[in-house]
């Protein structure tokens, strides 16, 4: 098995030219056959020489040996500057991001912009999803999720970054056309365009339809609020949506009619892992976070 300190022993000599200089170089006590055994022992166990002399005291790495510097070079190179970065608690590092369609849509441009600006050291991966799924920060596969959860597991930490508000959304030129309230319950004949069945969106949104007093035939379904607001542009029904701001979208050949009154309103929650030492790249986020 190829050793951490062979890789460097051969990294050593690679940008040093020759055993010597490269003892001289290390960041511990090494002799010039220490080095020597290193890169020995790297070659034995690939099977192929690393390096060949160019001259009395010059040495340059082989075809071989040159494919191994691609690939363990940079990271020599820039262990220097990540170990003392994490001796300092710096705020350099990955943000590992998952949220909804709407969210990266409305909420998250403004706040990673902010990020950026504040903190360019910081690189920012975002990943849309369906559904937020909580188990995600528990086994660390992800810093934070940006959805509404009405509930979250124990070790779960959360703050409000946004609201979901919801609205009625008709085609712009069917029979209810110009007017600016529409009640549900006059709807009943008309299709219905509902989140698709694999979606827990749906259950809120039927529900909240049902609160209203429709009682939709036909039901259509569709993956996503872009998707629903598209179905309605094309006349194939009506339905009921969230949108993360009060205006509502803006969308050719859709009517937007604001809902009021209690359940129409949704936090939009960004979620993260408690931890017991801090993350100075979560921490700096959540500091730019929406209020």
């Amino acid at each position: 098995m190829i050793q951490l300190h062979q890789l460097e022993g051969f990294y050593r000599v690679a940008t040093a030219g020759n055993y010597a200089r490269a003892a001289r170089e290390f960041p511990y006590p090494i002799s010039q056959p220490g080095v020597h055994a290193q890169v020995r022992k790297l070659e034995e166990q690939l099977g192929v020489r690393l390096f060949e002399q160019v001259a009395k005291d010059r040495m340059v790495p082989t075809r071989a040996g040159r494919q191994l510097l691609d690939f363990c070079g940079p990271f020599f190179a820039r262990l220097p500057d990540v170990a003392e970065a994490v001796r300092r608690g710096s705020g350099a590092g990955r943000l590992r991001i998952e949220a909804g369609a709407l969210e990266i849509q409305e909420i998250l441009p403004a706040w990673v912009r902010r990020i950026r600006a504040r903190h360019p050291e910081i690189e920012v991966e975002l990943r849309q999803i369906e559904e937020p799924n909580a188990s995600r920060l528990v086994n660390d596969e992800v810093d934070l999720i940006v959805e509404h959860q009405a509930e979250v597991p124990p070790g779960i930490e959360k703050r409000v970054v946004g609201m979901h508000h919801s609205f009625l959304v008709l085609p712009t030129g069917g029979q209810h056309r110009g007017r600016k309230a529409v009640q549900v319950s006059e709807l009943t004949a008309e299709p219905f365009v509902a989140f698709h069945a694999g979606l827990s969106q749906r259950e809120l949104q039927l529900g909240a339809l049902r609160a209203l007093g429709g009682s939709p035939e036909r039901i259509t379904g569709a993956p996503s609020v872009a998707s629903i607001l598209s179905f309605v542009a094309a006349g194939l029904g009506y339905s009921l949506i969230p949108w993360p701001s009060a205006r509502g979208p803006r969308v050719r050949g859709v009517t937007v009619i604001p809902l009021r009154g209690p359940s129409t309103r949704f936090p939009i929650t960004a979620c993260w892992r408690a931890r017991r030492d801090a993350d100075p790249v979560l921490e700096a986020a959540l500091r730019l976070a929406p209020e």
